[in-house]
Parts: structure tokens; sequence; C-alpha cells
């Protein structure tokens, strides 16, 4: 298994299980105790859009995925008052996965059609406005992802491409610990020396803070 599916796959596992942990933990704590600095969250991508076109003639042709993920472990530093509300500055560290995409893909024999699909990692800021149970969010960063393309006609790709990523979100603070999360993320993804594209990915996930 290569680091771009190792390192995704591991931040999904952590922010599966740690709210599990901390929950236990918190049975001998002081129920009243403001959380820590320290949270993590895992979102589902319900789609993934790009800016792959068709083949000519594909059939079948979707340029979005359905099956989408990520997942992410932060610190937010202290909050600043600020126009009624706070903002909230933070560190994430953030992992990406996707499912398959079907569209053409550029080679040096022309656009042929294929099935893609991309993994990655990166590190970026937050920055959130919290009024109330509502905190709107604006993030950017660096990723590093790697993106793969098995080809119609036979054989396949597969490219590493670091670059800017950003995105805008919203959440809903259910109690102290959890928060519901709606998300829009943009990640640079390259499938082969000729194709690269970015990948919108529109998520809905939850995370806790410890």
């Amino acid at each position: 298994m290569s680091p771009q599916h190792i390192i995704p796959a591991a931040m999904l596992a952590l922010a599966t299980f740690a709210p599990f942990h901390a929950s236990a933990a918190d049975t001998n704590a002081n129920p009243g105790a403001n959380p820590g600095p320290v949270y993590a969250g895992a979102s589902y991508g319900f789609r993934a859009s790009t800016g792959l076109d068709c083949a000519p003639g594909q059939q079948n042709c979707d340029k979005s995925s359905k099956r989408n993920g990520k997942a992410y472990v932060g610190y937010s530093f202290d909050a600043l008052p600020f126009q009624g509300g706070v903002a909230v500055p933070a560190i994430e560290l953030v992992g990406y996965t996707s499912g398959s995409v079907t569209s053409g893909f550029d080679t040096g024999a022309g656009k042929v059609a294929g099935r893609g699909k991309f993994n990655g990692a990166g590190v970026q800021g937050v920055l959130g406005y919290q009024f109330d149970a509502f905190t709107l969010s604006g993030r950017a960063g660096l990723a590093y992802t790697q993106g793969k393309v098995d080809y119609a006609t036979g054989g396949s790709d597969k490219e590493n491409k670091a670059g800017l990523m950003y995105g805008l979100g919203a959440a809903y603070a259910l109690n102290k610990n959890w928060s519901l999360h709606l998300d829009w993320d943009r990640v640079p993804v390259k499938y082969s020396g000729s194709q690269k594209t970015k990948a919108d990915m529109f998520s809905l996930g939850a995370s806790y803070r410890f």
C-alpha cells in the first residue's frame, strides 16, 4: 500500500475511533469541563466534481465520483472576539480518498476513456467565525495527492501532484464536544503526465473535540 493510501486510511481510523476512546475517558472526568484544543473528524464526500471531459464516443461517462471521504485532526488556538462572535484560528492535518470517476483522460495519443481515482494528504490553516452554535470557516493549505487512471483500452498511469488546496465550511455544535459539518474542498489532482485537474469535494460529517 502506497503512502498516499496509508495516510488517509490511518486518519480515517483515528477520526473514527478516537471519539469512542475519549468518551470512555470522560466517564471519570468532570462532566462540566470545557474540551481542549485538539479535535478530530471525518466526512463522507457525497460528490466530487472534476474538470475532466468525456472521450469521443465514450459510454457511461460520469465526470464526478460519489464515494469520497476525508478525515482530519486539528489544533485550535485562542479565540478572538469579533463582530459579536469569535474568530477561531486552527491548523489541521487532513487526508482525502476519492471514489472512481469515469471520464476521458488526456494522453500523448489524445483523450482516452478510463476510470480514475486519487488519494492524498495535506496541512492547512483554518479560520472560523463562531456565533452561538454555528461556525463558518475558510481554509487553505498545501496538499500532496496521487492520482491513478486505468484506461478502457488497457494500461494505466499514476502521477503525484503537490499544490494548493482550499475550501469553505459550515458547522453546527450539538454540544461542547460534537459538531456536524457541511464542507466544500478543492484538491489538486494529476492522473497522468498529460492530465491534471482539480476535484471539488462536497461532504457531510462530524467532529469531536477532546
